[in-house]
């Protein structure tokens, strides 16, 4: 729904017509109006994603039945739909204008995920071979993605990791059930075909200096993540049956499974708490408790996670944390928890209090410790400024402070972010750096957003309430297994959840100044727009 009008031409009569039933919503009206008349409202998904998928788009095409338009509106932000359609933190859903009229956004990640499955990506155009030579380091969200951009762009890239596979935290940390390695492997093999050369099984600073990466690279992108687990510092952390949660997680993706006994503790309230407890479900455990510091609706980890691990019989025992740790010849028999009173102070710091007269011991074959991630910047050899644990950029270009040839992205800049985050992070340094190779400045346009509107009315009135539809989950007996948890979309279902989408937004002629000149018309690769102009002058 437009807005009122706020000026004289803004009242005038508006000779642009875009046929809603055409429009994909992808801009290219307002980029090529040469006298700034034509605006895009840009739906609130958007606006939510890290990445801007044009997720109104993509949705709409699938409602219209034209699955592979809709995965190529979708590969213009995103190289790997089925990894993001399977992991993604979805905040397009929490932004969705749906939720107004029946109290449930679109299933947008799940849509996505039914593309990945139903289509390929289109081909990917690359620009000609470039003689800038640019250095990764993590093959994770972040440095996948901006591996990606480069390579597309002519660039010569070189992608370092220490795993044997490409996607980082996705590779070792994330479970099968959650991510399938098929999923992963399809999506990142993208990469060795644009001509991405993986150094896989390389630990930069151990194997290869920074310094030597710096010399002999135009440019350097450090986007090594956070994969250092956090402890404790209690008695008995070390020993025997006492895992950290990247740690367990990771030996649970290798070939000999860690042994986890009867009854096992998972501390911490995070995803990686989450998901360490559903694996020990899976490798065997007879009762599983997932105990953290925070009250339900405080707990960091996704709500859908946790009722996932609910429903597997997880216990979630909410407002304790560990005193200890005990042991039983020479092996952890116990774990030791007092009551936590409040997680936060009134600014909203990390400053947790208890009550030390209401303790408990909970008998434990196994404890898993997963109370979140640190990044490790020891392999920078001091070569690269790192400030509060983290590497020290400028917050705009993500350009490393005093090294001009070096840029950050990812958990190894931010802190542990969410994979779509990391992504949009990966991308932003990708541009960064194609402007540095190039000479062009670095800041300019940054943050501009176009024209584009973010805030409009937006119209319900022929909204009818309809269920959301929640794909199949596996079964219990499916659950004591890795086999994936959630199932995907029939085309059926997925036209039937797309057509609840409310395609909010529009593009429209804002300040009247339209003189005819057609390029709206012209570049609109719908042919849905249409400049309403006297027949004679047409």
């Amino acid at each position: 729904m437009r807005p009122s009008a706020t000026s004289y031409l803004e009242a005038l009569s508006d000779n642009i017509v875009v046929d809603p039933t055409k429009c994909i919503y992808c801009g290219a009206c307002a980029d090529t109006c040469i006298l700034d008349n034509i605006r895009v409202q840009l739906a609130p998904c958007r606006q939510a994603c890290p990445l801007h998928t044009n997720c109104q788009g993509y949705v709409q095409l699938i409602a219209r039945g034209d699955d592979a338009k809709a995965m190529k509106v979708l590969g213009e932000a995103l190289p790997f739909p089925g990894i993001v359609g399977h992991v993604c933190s979805h905040p397009c859903e929490d932004a969705c204008s749906r939720r107004e009229v029946d109290g449930q956004a679109v299933a947008i990640r799940d849509l996505k995920r039914y593309l990945a499955e139903a289509v390929p990506l289109p081909p990917v155009e690359v620009a000609p071979a470039r003689p800038e030579k640019v250095a990764i380091v993590g093959a994770g969200p972040a440095g996948a993605m901006a591996a990606y951009q480069l390579a597309k762009q002519g660039f010569q890239v070189s992608l370092y990791d220490a795993n044997s596979r490409p996607g980082g935290m996705l590779a070792v940390g994330v479970p099968e059930f959650r991510l399938p390695v098929a999923v992963l492997d399809g999506e990142m093999a993208i990469l060795s075909q644009l001509g991405v050369q993986l150094q896989l099984g390389v630990r930069v600073g151990r194997d290869l200096p920074v310094a030597e990466l710096v010399e002999k690279h135009d440019a350097v992108l450090l986007a090594s993540g956070a994969h250092v687990s956090k402890r404790l510092g209690l008695a008995g952390e070390d020993l025997p049956g006492v895992y950290d949660g990247l740690g367990f997680l990771r030996a649970a993706r290798g070939e000999t499974k860690p042994f986890v006994g009867r009854r096992v503790v998972v501390i911490g309230g995070g995803n990686t708490a989450v998901d360490a407890a559903q694996t020990a479900h899976r490798l065997g455990a007879a009762e599983v408790s997932l105990v953290c510091l925070e009250q339900r609706q405080e707990m960091p980890a996704f709500a859908w996670e946790v009722q996932d691990a609910l429903e597997e019989g997880i216990a979630v025992r909410n407002g304790w944390g560990p005193t200890g740790f005990l042991a039983e010849e020479g092996r952890l028999s116990q774990v030791q928890l007092r009551r936590c009173l409040s997680v936060f102070d009134r600014n909203q710091r990390f400053a947790p209090t208890f009550d030390d007269a209401d303790r408990r011991a909970v008998p434990s074959d196994t404890v898993i410790v997963a109370i979140g991630q640190d990044v490790d910047l020891s392999y920078l050899d001091k070569l690269v400024p790192c400030a509060a644990g983290r590497l020290a950029a400028d917050p705009v270009t993500q350009q490393c402070l005093d090294v001009p040839k070096v840029f950050a992205a990812g958990d190894a800049l931010t802190g542990p972010k969410t994979v779509v985050e990391a992504l949009a992070s990966g991308r932003e340094a990708a541009e960064s750096i194609r402007r540095y190779l190039l000479g062009e400045s670095l800041t300019y346009t940054r943050g501009y957003l176009g024209p584009y509107e973010t805030e409009f009315p937006v119209d319900k009135s022929g909204a009818v309430a309809r269920p959301r539809l929640e794909p199949d989950k596996v079964d219990a007996a499916a659950r004591r297994m890795f086999a994936e948890l959630q199932l995907g979309m029939s085309e059926a279902e997925a036209r039937g959840e797309a057509g609840r989408c409310l395609s909010c937004g529009e593009a429209y002629g804002k300040f009247r100044t339209c003189w005819y000149c057609l390029p709206c018309e012209i570049e609109c690769p719908e042919k849905a727009l249409w400049v309403d102009i006297p027949y004679l002058l047409r």
